[in-house]
């Protein structure tokens, strides 16, 4: 039988991970139409995204662990069941409650696909070539935010909501048949199958996992009974409701609990913390870390602005097709980094990305309320080549010498505590846009009386705040940047890989 290439096993692992992270985004422009089809209040239809969110937390920190007892070809293509079942069966749904407990099935799936994807992608090809994987896989992650505002705007207008979840069947069914086809078969050894669960891990993991991403999915949540004609997303929970604090407590204790039980008492952790002793998985673990939390926070600002705060108002599909720009900007920057990698190394790039990227977002700390979408255009193109020349080289840099025994549980490592950042990102700049909108109206008051120009031009200074703030973030990875390695060398990336296997081997083997 010919041999499968290593572009086609990655591409599709790609394609399969691509449907996961579109319905992030896809579904938030449906919301309205779901709250009045189903006579439901949006704070509840919000629990459509929030179950999928959650579920996802719960799945990932546990895929990498799974997939070494019963294969990563397995569980890919379960997960692809997994979401596409979901997709059908939510948009079958009649009621709240089905669509909230379908949504969560397919974020079992979904979630599941993150670190799979990165695993097959990264497994088909030798440690000094795993750029160009993680280039394919990169493509999926940066794209389908920017594309799934417009598509599902484009789909929820023509043929109603339940279409954003029909149109992932035939698309998942596709992806299971490319899955079996070229996916490598899975070759597990006796001890592998052997394996005892590790339950009290697993417990910790999860439930600590699970806590902490809640609490910061809560901070952003409206409160029931808030929404109005004048507030028709109504008021967040925002970091003084007592429930975000409890529960990030409860989150930290476990998680610092699975920790001491993770180095000390588990031959086989769910998550394997001793992977960080690697100096380069910890420094591209810190970058893809700070990177996450600024680049989905600015995802959910910049729809923000055109949708709630600009003069006039876009639509939800105007609004996506606006940030289009930055999304096929990405997918070059990913596609010049993937290429440059071995040339330049991460430092290089990392550093040049990261400038690209303070100069694309600070021209968004001086936005006016009625400015035109063109004067922006140039520097979303700037920040979508800065996205995607800083993801490559970061997660290149964490797994390029990690070995083929390991990738299961470094993916799932770097993906969970991806995921809590994302949600810290997008609770940090929903709080900032909620309170400075908020002081800066009471400023305003005293000398504008048209309270629609008021808010406008008060949500227009917190936006302006927000991406003060994310513009220093974007500070701080450029001088991160600066004590990161330089160009990789042959030799060198060999003996790391070595290396890395001994330390890894106790924790990742059975004995």
């Amino acid at each position: 039988m010919k041999k499968t290439s290593s572009i086609v096993i990655a591409l599709t692992a790609a394609f399969g991970l691509f449907m996961s992270v579109l319905d992030t985004t896809i579904i938030n422009v449906a919301l309205v139409p779901m709250s009045n089809s189903l006579q439901a209040s949006l704070s509840s239809v919000q629990w459509v995204i929030t179950g999928y969110f959650l579920a996802q937390a719960a799945v990932i920190p546990v895929a990498g662990y799974l997939s070494l007892r019963f294969g990563v070809k397995r569980l890919f293509l379960a997960s692809l069941i997994f979401f596409t079942l979901g997709s059908l069966l939510c948009g079958l749904s009649g009621s709240l409650g089905l669509l909230i407990a379908f949504r969560v099935l397919q974020g079992l799936g979904g979630g599941a696909l993150f670190p799979i994807a990165q695993t097959i992608s990264n497994a088909a090809f030798p440690p000094e070539k795993r750029a160009v994987a993680t280039s394919i896989v990169a493509i999926p992650v940066l794209f389908a935010p920017a594309i799934g505002p417009t598509l599902g705007g484009i789909l929820t207008d023509a043929f109603g909501w339940q279409s954003i979840f029909f149109v992932n069947v035939p698309i998942g069914i596709l992806a299971v048949f490319l899955g079996l086809r070229n996916v490598p078969e899975d070759n597990l050894t006796q001890n592998a199958a052997r394996r005892g669960f590790d339950f009290l891990g697993l417990f910790l993991c999860i439930s600590g996992v699970l806590a902490i991403t809640y609490a910061f999915a809560l901070v952003s949540e409206t409160q029931p009974g808030t929404e109005s004609k004048a507030k028709p997303r109504g008021d967040i929970y925002g970091w003084g409701y007592w429930p975000v604090w409890v529960l990030l407590t409860i989150g930290i204790v476990l998680v610092i609990a699975f920790g001491v039980y993770a180095l000390r008492f588990s031959r086989d952790p769910v998550l394997d913390l001793r992977l960080f002793k690697a100096r380069d998985f910890a420094m591209g673990n810190m970058i893809v870390y700070l990177f996450s939390l600024l680049f989905f926070g600015s995802v959910i600002a910049i729809p923000v602005f055109w949708q709630q705060i600009h003069l006039p108002h876009f639509s939800a599909t105007e609004a996506g097709l606006v940030m289009m720009p930055q999304g096929l900007a990405s997918v070059a920057g990913v596609a010049i980094s993937g290429r440059l990698y071995n040339r330049i190394g991460p430092r290089g790039l990392i550093a040049a990305a990261s400038f690209l990227l303070i100069i694309g977002t600070w021209r968004w700390t001086t936005l006016t309320n009625d400015m035109g979408w063109v004067d922006l255009l140039p520097w979303l193109l700037v920040r979508g080549l800065g996205f995607g020349g800083l993801f490559v080289p970061a997660q290149t840099l964490a797994l390029r010498v990690i070995p083929v025994a390991a990738l299961a549980k470094a993916t799932s490592l770097l993906s969970v505590v991806r995921q809590l950042f994302s949600s810290i990102g997008v609770a940090i700049v929903t709080s900032i846009l909620v309170q400075q909108t908020a002081s800066h109206a009471a400023t305003l008051q005293q000398t504008s009386h048209d309270p629609v120009q008021l808010i406008s031009q008060a949500g227009t200074a917190a936006t302006n705040d927000v991406f003060t703030f994310v513009t220093l973030g974007f500070v701080i990875l450029l001088l991160l940047a600066l004590v990161l390695p330089g160009r990789p060398k042959q030799p060198k990336v060999e003996q790391g890989a070595a290396r890395e296997a001994k330390l890894t081997e106790a924790a990742l083997v059975a004995e």
